[in-house]
């Protein structure tokens, strides 16, 4: 299949967006996660989920009869994931932002941008969430700069250990991978080196979500796991005032829509992103998700690398064209 040069996608774009995307993840999970539990998960994650991206950016995996299956499992997934998305970030912002009653109005109005990235072209919307990562760059280092003093070193040693369900929290976060693998055949090659970038970007993200658990602890105690936005707290904390807490939680919707954008993705080209959106936000809408513990994500996230992993090597036709 040839592919337009315009649609080519650099790895570092991609590994950019993954970031950012698995940052969103990472907040909502931070008050519950042992961070020491969670650098296992990283740990073991990290060189898999290497070798995964290096081994499935050498062709399409919707192919085949099992090419089929795998489309389906991606397919509804990605429904179920990004109406999660598009609520827990509307709720977030009505939390942090003080406005009550405008839930509703909050979704449509975050599944506005996501509707018009799955129009665009993939290559466009990965230049722009390379953009976004430097940005978030800069916010992430004024966060560890002003908020590491602020740690009580006692908090970071909890009595009640999150055990396995934090190693498995991190490694799923990490995993957040697993929604770029349908279209890794796109990215260019880099030549030399490049399991050592894949590699060293799959890590950030992973130091970075045990990080943001950690400073959330240190700062809030045990008191972080009762708390519904505990990183953003902690924040608004820091600055002796509700102002930074809605200032970040603004800037980390960047986060939240680049992961929304790249479920969209999965869905191919066409009119298909564009479905994915609509069938997300009546998912959101609904409510459908709400009470699902906070795990199902990050596992779902490796459920779909264990889905793509295990397909045939060898398969006939291209089923899903992308």
């Amino acid at each position: 299949m040839r592919l337009n040069t315009r649609d080519v996608l650099s790895m570092r774009q991609v590994l950019a967006a993954v970031v950012l995307s698995g940052l969103s993840l990472a907040v909502a999970q931070a008050g519950e996660m042992d961070w020491k539990w969670g650098l296992v998960g990283v740990a073991v994650a990290v060189p898999i989920l290497t070798w995964v991206v290096l081994r499935l950016r050498q062709g399409p995996v919707y192919q085949g009869v099992y090419g089929v299956v795998l489309t389906a499992v991606y397919a509804s997934w990605s429904v179920l994931t990004l109406g999660h998305v598009l609520r827990q970030a509307a709720s977030r912002v009505e939390i942090t932002g003080g406005s009550q009653g405008v839930f509703g109005w909050l979704i449509l109005l975050l599944a506005l941008p996501v509707l018009w990235m799955s129009w665009g072209k993939p290559a466009a919307f990965f230049r722009g969430g390379e953009i976004y990562w430097m940005v978030l760059v800069a916010a992430l280092v004024a966060v560890g700069i002003l908020t590491i003093p602020h740690v009580t070193v006692s908090y970071l040693w909890p009595r009640e250990e999150g055990g396995w369900t934090s190693a498995v929290a991190a490694a799923g976060t990490v995993a957040m991978a697993a929604w770029v693998l349908p279209y890794l055949y796109k990215v260019s090659p880099q030549g030399q080196g490049e399991g050592g970038a894949v590699g060293r970007w799959l890590l950030l993200l992973g130091g970075l979500t045990v990080g943001v658990a950690a400073l959330t602890r240190g700062v809030l105690g045990h008191a972080a796991a009762q708390l519904s936005q505990p990183f953003f707290v902690t924040t608004g904390l820091m600055g002796e005032s509700a102002r930074t807490e809605g200032l970040l939680s603004a800037l980390w919707l960047i986060c939240d829509l680049v992961w929304a954008g790249l479920i969209t993705r999965v869905w191919g080209g066409g009119k298909g992103p564009a479905l994915c959106v609509v069938l997300g936000t009546g998912i959101a809408l609904t409510g459908w998700t709400d009470g699902w513990p906070q795990l199902v994500w990050p596992i779902g996230n490796l459920v779909l690398v264990a889905f793509t992993v295990i397909r045939p090597q060898k398969e006939g036709e291209i089923v899903v064209k992308y």
